[in-house]
């Protein structure tokens, strides 16, 4: 069954708080975890080829 006992006020905004730095920590991580990505983004190309050198001539199938 539903609680239906009003909740104190301080309560509602200290529990919004929580959630919107807990949004923003998440929004932050994220944002540093896909500037680190982009920063070593521009080696993949170069091991791609590199990759593809090495399995197509030392394969000996």
């Amino acid at each position: 069954m539903k609680d239906v006992t009003p909740q104190n006020n301080w309560m509602i905004l200290i529990k919004s708080i929580a959630f919107s730095i807990g949004t923003v920590a998440i929004i932050a991580l994220l944002k540093i975890a896909f500037y680190a990505f982009l920063s070593v983004s521009i080696l993949i190309l170069p091991l791609v080829l590199i990759y593809f050198l090495i399995f197509k001539f030392l394969n000996k199938n």
